[in-house]
C-alpha cells in the first residue's frame, strides 16, 4: 500500500474509484455526483486540487483532497472503495491531507464538511488536529403525502434573478453572530454570501438548480426570506437554504417556504426530499422534524484558522 500525490496519478488511473464513489453517494445520499466526479477530473488536470490516494498495486482505493476557495483550504470528499473500508486508511490519508492544508504557505484557514467521508472516524482527525467541530445532520423525507403548502398573508413567489443580491443580503443578515457563520467562512460577509448564491443559482454548486420550488417572502419594505433549492438526483429536491430576517421570524414564514418547496418537488414528480442542519439549531432542527424529515446521515462541520488566531463560537 503506497501513498501518493494526487499529482502522481492519472486521470485514467483514478476514474475507476471516482465511478464508484459516484455509485457509493448515490445510494447513500441520494446524492448524482456525477457532474463533482467530472469537476474533480477537471481540478486534477489543472491541478487545482491538492490531496492524496492510496494505491494497492496498480489499483487506486482511497484518495482525498482539498481545493483553495474564498481566502481558505476546503477539504473535499474523503472515499475509501469497498473492502478497504474501516481499517484506518482513510484516517491516515485525512491525516496527510490535513497536514498538507495546514501547512500550505499562505493560507491561515481550512474548513470541512464532512458528509462525503466514508470514515467513521474521520471527525476525531480534525479534533487532533486543533479543528473546531459541531455535528450536523442529513436529513430526508418522502414526498408522498407532502406537507400541504401554507401561503396564508404572506406574499410567496418564486426567485427571480433580480433578487440574487437582496437573498445574499438576508443570508448574511440572519447569519451573524450564528454557529453556523463562525465554522463556515460563506456566511461572513455579503460578498462572500453573494458570491455563495450566484454558485447555487448561475453555476449549479450543489447539484441542478431548481427554479419552481425556490423562493422569496415579500415584505413591506422588500424581501424578508428566501429559500433556495436545487435537485440532487432525477428523485431527489434539496433545500439548500433557508434563511428569515431576524426581525420576522416566529411568524411561520421558515414553514411556508419549505412546505412550498416540498409542494413544488413533488409538482416535478420528485420522490424524496433532503437538507442538512446544525445539531445545535434547535429551532430549525425541530421544525425538520416536524415537516417530516429523518436523520440519513450524521456528519460534522470543521474549521481552524492558524493560531494565534482561533474560531470564535457563540455562547
Amino acid at each position: 500500500m503506497r501513498t501518493l500525490p494526487l499529482t502522481e496519478v492519472s486521470t485514467r488511473e483514478l476514474r475507476p474509484l471516482l465511478q464508484e464513489e459516484s455509485e457509493h453517494w448515490h445510494e447513500e445520499l441520494l446524492w448524482d455526483y456525477s457532474d463533482v466526479s467530472a469537476a474533480v477530473v477537471s481540478g486534477l488536470e489543472r491541478r487545482a486540487l491538492s490531496g492524496f490516494v492510496l494505491r494497492d498495486g496498480a489499483r487506486s482505493v482511497a484518495y482525498g483532497y482539498y481545493m483553495l476557495d474564498g481566502g481558505r483550504a476546503i477539504v473535499g470528499s474523503l472515499f475509501a472503495a469497498a473492502g478497504f473500508r474501516g481499517k484506518g486508511l482513510e484516517e491516515s490519508l485525512l491525516d496527510c491531507v490535513l497536514s498538507a492544508a495546514q501547512g500550505r504557505p499562505g493560507n491561515d484557514r481550512v474548513e470541512c464538511q464532512t458528509l462525503f467521508s466514508t470514515s467513521r472516524k474521520a471527525d476525531e482527525r480534525f479534533t487532533r488536529a486543533g479543528f473546531e467541530s459541531r455535528p450536523r445532520h442529513y436529513l430526508v423525507r418522502p414526498l408522498a403525502g407532502a406537507v400541504a403548502a401554507t401561503r396564508a398573508g404572506l406574499k410567496l413567489r418564486p426567485l427571480r434573478r433580480e433578487d440574487l443580491a437582496a437573498a445574499a443580503q438576508i443570508i448574511h443578515r440572519s447569519h451573524q453572530g450564528t454557529l453556523d457563520a463562525a465554522l463556515n467562512l460563506t456566511y461572513a460577509t455579503p460578498a462572500l454570501c453573494r458570491s455563495f448564491v450566484e454558485t447555487l443559482v448561475l453555476r449549479a454548486g450543489c447539484g441542478r438548480f431548481d427554479p419552481e420550488a425556490s423562493l422569496v417572502v415579500e415584505g413591506r419594505d422588500g424581501l424578508i426570506g428566501v429559500l433556495l433549492a436545487s435537485q440532487l438526483s432525477a428523485s431527489n429536491g434539496h433545500i439548500c437554504q433557508v434563511s428569515v430576517l431576524a426581525d420576522e421570524q416566529s411568524r411561520g414564514l421558515g414553514t411556508a417556504l419549505v412546505t412550498s418547496a416540498l409542494a413544488a418537488f413533488r409538482r416535478q414528480g420528485l420522490s424524496s426530499a433532503s437538507l442538512s442542519v446544525t445539531l445545535d439549531n434547535h429551532r430549525a432542527y425541530r421544525l425538520y422534524q416536524h415537516l417530516g424529515f429523518r436523520l440519513r446521515k450524521e456528519f460534522a462541520a470543521h474549521a481552524w484558522v492558524r493560531p494565534p488566531g482561533r474560531i470564535e463560537l457563540p455562547a
